[in-house]
Order: structure tokens, then C-alpha cells, then sequence
């Protein structure tokens, strides 16, 4: 039998393979350990930066809803309630503004103000609204008085906030900033808590005049003009050179017809008739745009389609009485551009106010294809347009009693004026060139920003 020489040597090399085996061991976990936990710290910070990616673009979204929001609420002409509610008005609209009047204040020139005032828009000192957006897209606003801070309720919905200042270098527009929160931010609605993430664009609006070009005289008609009972037309408008009627074709008139004009010119100077430029006006094109873009600047689908504009059809109103009530009751509501298309009548017994059908500083503006009448010794400011539908299509005017517009009258067929009284004032005011600004609001092209900024 051999014999080991030396045991004590081959339990030390194996008990040094064990311990180089456990330190190797211990190594690798260590590794692994350390792989895991910086592989998990590279999750966790992916993580939160996905996090803070996706609230920062919702309150991106939330801002650029809120400036959509308050660009689509000033271009909406209906009455709301009184502050703080921005929902539409049902009672005492007369008594009511809408959200445009309320936040942009519309303002008509004041040379006698401290500083004289140019006509423009002059949005009061913190005029701001507010809207909480819910999980379903639904908004809930807050539209308090100007210098008012607005408040919502929920403190875990996305919101924004819009603030209106003016535009000193250009009064017709005016700057709109929204503020969009992913929750409660005093950046929002003036609370103490603060939001996840907050964003901020704003861009400059400006007003696209309702009138491409107002009319150059009391009554324009692009056929003729034919006068029975007792029509009195006055322009003493130096700008347009006083011209009381203009007609394509002929002005046959009356026993009791009247002309006013400028001073030191004789009054049948002021009837432009047999006006060639005007009849080829009426008959450049079958549907009548072109007449109709003379005045309005745009087409009449594009009036019709025009957010200020109230439509109104034969399914509407069964009768001429009873489309005038209800071109009444819209105005009452905050329009002033009508498109009718069924002839309407005005009476006493259908306007908002007793006799009286627009104002001075709320003129108003009917166009459509049928026959517009005042009865009932009415006032009326503003421009009626009729008889668009073709080049024979004529306004055949028989009111009864004593009817006043302060404003014009245009026809593009011809207009024949029947039994009753109808005064004629031409009035460049209610045209916009005296009066508030009115039309449409617009971006400014260029104007877009995402932070505070000088333009």
C-alpha cells in the first residue's frame, strides 16, 4: 500500500479552489446586482421622462385647445349670461353681451378721449376665462368680469386659461395667451396648488371687416328703379359725392318723390341712372356673386357660411310676419348678418323693440333672394340687400305706413316701390367706418408663439 507523503498539502489546494470558486461567485452577483440596478435606474428614469413628455404635450394641447376655445367664442356673436357664466343667454338678452363685447370691448373712434381712441379693440385690464377639460373631452368654464380671476372646480382635470390684452400699434387686433395646465395650477385659474406640467401659446387676431366696400349711395338697384305712393332718399355724404340713387337702367318717379343731397348740388344731379358699369355689375355672372362681392367682399356662400351670419329658410318660418319675428329674436341673441331666403315682413308687433328694428350702435344686415318689407311706421339701421337670384329677380317694396332706414338699400334686380311711405338716409356709420369694429376674428399669420415673448 502507497502511502500519502503529505496530506496537509491536498486539503489546502482544495480548500483554495473553494474559497476562489465563492469569491468568483460573490463577484458575479455583485455584477448582476449592479447590471440590475443600473438597468432598473435606466428604466425608472425612462419612466419619468415618458411621464413628463406626455403631461408637458397634454398641457401643450390644453393651451392650444384653450386659444381654439376663445378664437371660436369671440367669432360667436350670441349673448351669454351674466359673469361668470360663458353659457348662451335664453333670458333678458337684450340686457346681455356676448363674449366678444365682454373680454375684447369693441370700441368705435373717440377723438374726445384722454388719449383720443382710434376704432379698434380695447380688452380691459386681466380679462381672463377659463375651462376645465374632464376625461370625456367635456369643458366646464368660468367666464368671470374682467379684472376677475377665473376659478373651476375639479382640481385633477387638464384646463386652460386665456387672457386678452390690446395691441396699442394696432387697435383692430389684439393678443390672446393660453395657459394649458395638466391639473390645479395657479397659473390657471389662481389657486395655491400646483400642476404636473404647464404650457403657454398665443398669437395676435385681427378683424376681418364685414363690408368689402359699402355702398356708394341710398338705393342701388342694378335694373330699374320704379316709384309709386311716397319715397324720400337723402345722402349728404361728402365722400360719396351725395349720390341718392344709382340704377343700371331707368328711375321712373313718383308725384311724391324726393331726393336730399349735398349742399350747393341740384338734387336730380344725385340720380345716377342708366349707369352702364352697373348693369354690366348685374349681369357678369348668372348667380349674382360678383354684385354681391361689390359690397360684401365675398361671395354669398361665404356670407352665408360665415360664422356671424344667421340662416334662415322657408322650413324656419311659415310666414313673411313670422320670419321677421324670428330675424327679431336671433338679433336679440347677438346677430346682426342675416341670410333669408323666404320673403319676411317687419311689424311693430314682431321686433325686439317697439318700432324699431337694429340700432345706431348694432346696425343690422339682411341679404337674400326674397322681398324685404317695413309696415307699421317702423325705423330701421342698417343695410337690406334683396333679389339676388337672377338679373330679373326684382324687390317688390309695398309697405304700408310710414317706414326709415338709416343706412342703404341695394337691389340687384330692379326695385319697385309700391303703396306706403319709405324715407332713405344713407348712413356710412352703420357700414363700420364710424362704428365699432365688426367681422371676423383671424390668427394674425406669423403672430404664433410658445412662450413670452415680444413680436
Amino acid at each position: 500500500m502507497t502511502m500519502m507523503k503529505n496530506p496537509s498539502i491536498f486539503f489546502s489546494l482544495k480548500s483554495q479552489r473553494g474559497a476562489a470558486s465563492l469569491i468568483v461567485a460573490v463577484l458575479l452577483l455583485v455584477g448582476m446586482t449592479l447590471v440590475a440596478f443600473f438597468g432598473n435606474r435606466v428604466y425608472i428614469f425612462e419612466q419619468k421622462t415618458s411621464a413628463n413628455q406626455f403631461r408637458a404635450t397634454k398641457a401643450f394641447e390644453a393651451a392650444e385647445a384653450g386659444l381654439e376655445w376663445a378664437i371660436g367664442q369671440l367669432n360667436d356673436p350670441t349673448v351669454i349670461d351674466a359673469a361668470p357664466s360663458c353659457a348662451a343667454a335664453t333670458t333678458g338678452l337684450t340686457t346681455k353681451t356676448s363674449f366678444r363685447v365682454r373680454y375684447a370691448q369693441p370700441e368705435p373712434p373717440n377723438p374726445l378721449a384722454t388719449p383720443p381712441k382710434l376704432q379698434g379693440f380695447y380688452p380691459p385690464a386681466n380679462s381672463q376665462a377659463a375651462c376645465s377639460i374632464s376625461a370625456a373631452g367635456a369643458l366646464s368654464c368660468n367666464c368671470p368680469a374682467p379684472g376677475t380671476s377665473p376659478t373651476i372646480g375639479s382640481a385633477t382635470n387638464a384646463r386652460f386659461r386665456v387672457a386678452f390684452n390690446p395691441v396699442a400699434s394696432d387697435p383692430l387686433s389684439f393678443e390672446v395667451i393660453s395657459t394649458g395646465c395638466t391639473s390645479e395650477d395657479n397659473a390657471c385659474d389662481g389657486s395655491t396648488a400646483k400642476a404636473d406640467a404647464t404650457a403657454i401659446v398665443r398669437a395676435l387676431v385681427k378683424v376681418v371687416p364685414t363690408f368689402g366696400n359699402a355702398p356708394s349711395s341710398a338705393l342701388t338697384t342694378g335694373s330699374a328703379t320704379n316709384i309709386t305712393g311716397t319715397l324720400s332718399v337723402v345722402n349728404t355724404d361728402l365722400s360719396t359725392n351725395g349720390i341718392t340713387i344709382n340704377a343700371g337702367t331707368s328711375v321712373v318717379q313718383g308725384t311724391s318723390t324726393s331726393v336730399v343731397t349735398v349742399p350747393g348740388t341740384p338734387p336730380s344731379a344725385s340720380i345716377l341712372d342708366n349707369d352702364a358699369s352697373l348693369t354690366a355689375l348685374t349681369n357678369a355672372d348668372a348667380n349674382g356673386d360678383l354684385f354681391f362681392q361689390s359690397y360684401f367682399g365675398k361671395t354669398m356662400e361665404a356670407y352665408r357660411n360665415d360664422s356671424q351670419t344667421k340662416v334662415i329658410t322657408a322650413a324656419d318660418c311659415a310666414t313673411a310676419s313670422a320670419c321677421g319675428a324670428l330675424v327679431s329674436s336671433w338679433y336679440n341673441q347677438g346677430f346682426q348678418q342675416f341670410w333669408i331666403y323666404p320673403d319676411v315682413q317687419f311689424t311693430n308687433a314682431n321686433l325686439p323693440e317697439a318700432g324699431t328694428l337694429g340700432t345706431a350702435e348694432r346696425p343690422i344686415f339682411l341679404a337674400g333672394d326674397g322681398n324685404l318689407e317695413l309696415k307699421s311706421n317702423l325705423v330701421a339701421y342698417g343695410m337690406l340687400y334683396a333679389a339676388t337670384a337672377s338679373a330679373t329677380e326684382n324687390w317688390d317694396y309695398s309697405g304700408s305706413g310710414s317706414g326709415t332706414v338709416f343706412g342703404a338699400l341695394v337691389s340687384r334686380g330692379s326695385f319697385n316701390k309700391g303703396s306706403g311711405t319709405l324715407n332713405i338716409v344713407f348712413d356710412p356709420k352703420v357700414f363700420g367706418l364710424e362704428s365699432a369694429p365688426s367681422g371676423v376674428l383671424v390668427r394674425v399669420p406669423g403672430s404664433w408663439r410658445d412662450k413670452y415673448s415680444n413680436y
